[in-house]
């Protein structure tokens, strides 16, 4: 990984996977509404509050470490996002009540969707001792040619039905519950695996599961 240069400011940016597929449809779909901070490359042990030049140079250390490039992958940035928190907080919110890797079918005797599986995160350490994110979560599957997902918020706009594209995809959905169902797969490609994201829209907090789609035969 390279780093980009300390002395100037320098907004570098990448677009995603998902990004690349909005931008490449054409159909005024890639439009930029939000977009989030990361702290990914600090690290804030690195604090001296015994420095003899005294607090303007207890950061100094911090202030120097190189950037980091924009990578696209989710799994290696913006893991830790910049949110808004009460003064005093000392633990940021986690995603909990997910399971690592869930298992869905794809009978093919039925011709039609799969079977599908539920899953409902909470969070923790969240401000009032809450339980659910206040805006909720986005559930993102990054291979939607083998599974794709439902929701009990409003889908993401999409000109997509990721109900029968055989595309290798990601697709996006809103809520609180989220379910993942099989999409027709081939015999040769049971076992086949791709990985859903799940973030809190407020407090940042992400985790990934690893989805494992079965064939059944008929």
């Amino acid at each position: 990984m390279g780093y980009l240069n300390n002395a100037t400011t320098v907004l570098d940016a990448v677009l995603t996977k998902k990004g690349r597929e909005l931008l490449a449809r054409g159909t005024n779909e890639f439009n930029i509404s939000k977009f989030a901070l990361a702290d990914d490359e600090v690290d804030y042990s690195l604090w001296d509050e015994t420095n003899p030049l005294g607090t303007d140079y207890y950061g100094k250390i911090i202030e120097s470490l190189p950037l980091l490039e924009p990578t696209a992958n989710a799994n290696t940035t913006m893991r830790y996002k910049l949110v808004t928190r009460e003064a005093g907080t000392n633990k940021m919110s986690s995603i909990i009540n997910i399971q690592d890797a869930i298992e869905v079918e794809w009978d093919n005797s039925s011709g039609t969707a799969g079977t599908g599986t539920d899953f409902t995160p909470n969070s923790k350490h969240l401000p009032g001792g809450g339980t659910v994110d206040d805006d909720g979560y986005s559930f993102t599957i990054l291979n939607s040619s083998i599974a794709y997902l439902e929701s009990d918020g409003n889908p993401s706009p999409s000109s997509v039905d990721y109900k029968t594209t055989v595309q290798n995809m990601s697709q996006t959905v809103y809520g609180n519950t989220c379910n993942v169902k099989a999409k027709p797969i081939l015999e040769s490609q049971s076992g086949a695996t791709t990985t859903i994201i799940i973030t809190g829209l407020t407090y940042g907090a992400t985790r990934a599961i690893t989805v494992t789609v079965d064939y059944v035969a008929s």
